[in-house]
């Protein structure tokens, strides 16, 4: 349903709430049937009341009985039929239910609440076109409907029959006498509908015959605005009382039209206007921070954050806003500014953690930051503090193994352990595993243990794909490498997981690394010829740098500076590939 419409929601309480009391009532006032004496109407409407009693009381099979009863007795009895069509509804069993409200309207045509209840029916089916003719009918019929209107409207929108349900909208405001009731909706109508001209008249009528009526020139703006008629839209409200929201409107122009400077002065007033909508000033601070540094001065948007939290000094929102407003400065500042604004970053944090200890996310970026930056030991005492509120999260051991792995008060055996523990809360989140065992993979390769490393810490793969992070630490550590027994192992390995995937370019790149490493050149070419002749789509620029390494070690200089030179154009090389292409000398 359209959320614009929503404001008398259709209540299927009142269906049960309408009970056949009154439907009953009704009935009496018509004329009374010839067929059924008085006395046999008593007994009808006695057994009308036992249905109600088991239906009140949920056992809807003997209301039904009951139901029966009465129709054998009154088969005009069309509360009778109203209940049974509530009945089935509950019961999900909508036909019966339509055949049995259907009997009703044709014996009291005049009853809006049995078109209400086909309508009900007909939803439940998801045949919008089949209620809105019950709503049709019931407006041709009954009196005394106004309250449904909207959801008659609501369902015109659900047709995309917007002419309609603007219709009944103008209806709604004729009869409650509330005319212009719903501009705002209307307005979204006719612009879902594609009519936008339609919708500027509309409310440049309406500014034109309330011109004191600050709301439809405000609503005139932003749909000029919205159109790309900016300076008709900065005129009205120009021309308005000078208002929180109008103040909004015209800085939102400002920034869509690159005039920064005409808009600082504007958003200082409205930052420290403590009347104004807090939550429009958040938003206005978010879209600010990630406006480019060129556009809007850096040192602005931290005395705006800054009085923000000067005037909500413990508000969570502005807290909030503050740590992605200065996490955003902090990626567009020079060196000399990034670390002031990641530690206000840092700081917002801290102040989230402390005001609500038992939020997830908030220890979640804290721990992400304090890792994307190295902050190693200020992880390992954030990282302990937060598996006391959060002992099961495998990715929080994670961050504390890792902390502890290169903090100055690290201590690898632990770091070892948690890395065991987050491996075993992980379960099913693929990425985190793989963080996990490249994390095992790296303390395995700074113990030399490799033998432990292929049986438990072997690289990580993923959708058929090596590890990134594993593959440039077994790549690093080869580098680093002397032990040829160590290297012979890593080979090992190696062959292990290219049987497996024997399309990943990572781990020809890292056999070939090893075979290097071990002085099998011609054996190294030969595997790498191989892949790049079965493979063309799987090559890496790292696969070419160690074929060029290999090619020059064989004594073909340029042919190897060839490779070298792809190597570069692919990407994902060493740092030296320039020095070897111009130097034609491998480093």
């Amino acid at each position: 349903m359209n959320k614009y419409l929503r404001f008398y929601p259709f209540i299927f309480t009142l269906l049960l709430f309408c009970s056949s009391t009154e439907a009953i009532a009704q009935e009496k006032k018509g004329k009374e049937s010839k067929e059924v004496s008085k006395y046999e109407r008593a007994n009808a409407e006695y057994l009308m009341i036992d249905a109600q009693k088991f239906y009140l009381l949920e056992d809807y099979e003997r209301a039904i009985a009951f139901l029966e009863q009465s129709l054998e007795i009154d088969k005009d009895n069309h509360a009778a039929y109203f209940k049974l069509g509530e009945i089935f509804l509950i019961q999900r069993k909508y036909d019966n239910g339509l055949k049995s409200i259907k009997k009703a309207q044709e014996i009291k045509p005049d009853n809006k609440f049995y078109y209400i209840l086909a309508a009900q029916l007909h939803k439940s089916q998801s045949n919008l076109q089949a209620a809105a003719s019950e709503y049709e009918l019931m407006l041709k019929n009954a009196t005394d409907y106004r309250e449904y209107l909207l959801d008659l409207a609501d369902v015109y929108v659900g047709l995309g029959n917007y002419d309609g349900a603007i219709k009944m909208l103008e209806l709604t405001e004729e009869k409650y006498n509330t005319p212009n009731k719903f501009t705002t909706q209307k307005k979204e109508l006719l612009l879902q509908a594609g009519k936008k001209k339609e919708a500027l008249n509309m409310l440049k009528k309406l500014t034109e015959d309330f011109p004191g009526n600050e709301s439809y020139k405000l609503e005139y703006a932003d749909l000029l605005a919205s159109t790309g008629n900016k300076t008709e839209a900065a005129d009205i409200l120009n021309s308005t009382k000078i208002s929180t929201s109008s103040n909004f409107l015209l800085i939102n122009l400002k920034l869509e039209e690159g005039d920064f400077e005409a808009a600082k002065p504007m958003i200082s007033e409205i930052m420290m206007d403590k009347e104004a909508d807090l939550s429009s000033k958040l938003l206005l601070m978010s879209n600010l921070s990630a406006t480019g540094s060129d556009k809007i001065s850096l040192s602005f948007l931290d005395q705006q954050q800054k009085t923000l939290y000067s005037i909500y000094p413990n508000d969570v929102e502005v807290i909030k806003t503050g740590e992605k407003v200065y996490s955003a400065l902090a990626e567009k500042a020079n060196s000399q500014d990034k670390a002031a604004y990641e530690t206000q970053a840092f700081t917002a944090l801290n102040q989230l953690k402390d005001l609500n200890p038992s939020d997830y996310e908030v220890w979640n970026q804290l721990l992400t930051k304090a890792y994307n930056q190295n902050s190693w030991d200020v992880l390992l005492i954030n990282s302990e503090d937060a598996l006391s509120y959060f002992p099961n999260q495998g990715l929080f051991y994670y961050y504390y193994g890792s902390a502890q792995l290169y903090s100055s008060k690290g201590d690898k055996e632990e770091a070892n352990m948690a890395f065991d523990q987050a491996l075993k809360l992980a379960r099913n989140d693929e990425s985190l595993t793989n963080k996990i065992r490249s994390k095992k993979l790296e303390f395995a390769l700074e113990e030399e243990n490799i033998k432990e490393n292929r049986t438990t810490f072997q690289i990580p793969v993923a959708s058929g794909k090596a590890d990134r992070e594993a593959i440039n630490l077994m790549l690093r550590y080869l580098n680093e490498s002397k032990e040829q027994k160590v290297i012979e192992d890593v080979l090992v390995l190696a062959d292990d997981l290219i049987k497996e995937y024997p399309l990943d370019g990572d781990l020809f790149h890292v056999k070939a690394k090893v075979l290097f490493q071990l002085g099998r050149f011609a054996e190294a070419k030969q595997l790498i010829e191989n892949f790049i002749k079965q493979n063309p789509a799987n090559i890496t620029g790292g696969l070419l740098e160690v074929y060029g390494d290999n090619l020059f070690m064989l004594n073909q200089i340029d042919a190897a500076v060839e490779q070298w030179k792809k190597a570069k154009n692919t990407g994902n090389t060493s740092d030296k590939i320039d020095k070897k292409i111009a130097d034609k000398k491998y480093y």
